[in-house]
């Protein structure tokens, strides 16, 4: 299929997020700080009407935002996603609808206030998506994208980087600027972007560890059993000398938000 993503998103990676273990390891991820929430209901005004939070996961954002909006309608393609984030809190918030299928196709309820999207935005075909957004969203609308569930400045990132690098599923793997190459490739214009203050986070060593497998790279059916032990027991010795004495590692979390209009 022609799509103007770059390369390293043209595999078909994004279907392993139906796994059931990567979907049941991915609450595990560090939390985006409140003040990330901050900023969208600032954005949204005193209105806060309907969102719209696509390739929603367990519904991270779409959860935290539902008791602050008059509705949000989460999708996400994986249905063990969905099973997960129904689970969570605020899981069967009345005025949250779950919806199961690919965000390109999926029948909705605009118009909406405001669009949200995670990393998700990766896989999507951008070609189809944000056509559909601009027409979705109100003529005030916002297109929403964060980023940032990992450490900053860890003192043991390049260790961990390498090791990760090791045992990783990808193929053809680059870092991009995503937001940079939306508005680059024409999808996206630009109004917003900040980054939000630097704030502690503390998780148990066994936690951090087994997040890594609620991303597509590390999923532990592509990994396979021998590779998963192996890079837990390599990680947890990397980790070991930055462990508490009540075995929590310690560390700063900042959340990416950016903002504009999407394009057709």
């Amino acid at each position: 299929m022609k799509t103007t993503r770059p390369r390293q998103y043209w595999d078909d990676y994004a279907s392993r997020f139906k796994n059931r273990s990567l979907a049941e390891t991915y609450e595990l991820r560090p939390p985006y700080p409140e003040e990330t929430y901050r900023i969208l209901l600032n954005l949204l005004g005193e209105s806060r009407g309907r969102v719209l939070d696509v390739g929603c996961g367990p519904g991270k954002i779409a959860r935290s935002l539902v008791n602050h909006v008059e509705d949000i309608d989460a999708v996400d393609f994986s249905q063990e996603m969905i099973r997960v984030g129904k689970s969570l809190r605020n899981g069967d918030h009345p005025n949250l609808r779950w919806i199961d299928g690919p965000i390109e196709t999926v029948q909705l309820r605009p118009p909406y206030q405001m669009v949200t999207a995670g990393a998700s935005i990766h896989w999507m075909e951008w070609d189809v998506v944000f056509p559909r957004f601009k027409e979705m969203l109100t003529t005030d609308g916002y297109l929403v994208i964060i980023d940032g569930d990992r450490p900053i400045g860890a003192p043991w990132h390049d260790a961990e980087l390498s090791l990760i690098r090791k045992y990783s599923t990808s193929r053809h793997y680059a870092q991009i600027d995503l937001i940079q190459e939306l508005v680059d490739r024409g999808h996206l214009y630009l109004i917003g972007d900040k980054r939000t203050t630097p704030v502690n986070f503390s998780q148990s060593l066994r936690d951090y560890v087994q997040s890594f497998h609620s991303r597509q790279s590390m999923s532990k059916e592509h990994m396979g059993e021998k590779n998963v032990k192996a890079f837990d027991s390599e990680l947890s010795h990397i980790l070991s000398d930055f462990v508490n004495d009540t075995g929590l590692l310690s560390f700063q979390l900042q959340a990416r938000v950016t903002w504009g209009r999407p394009l057709a």
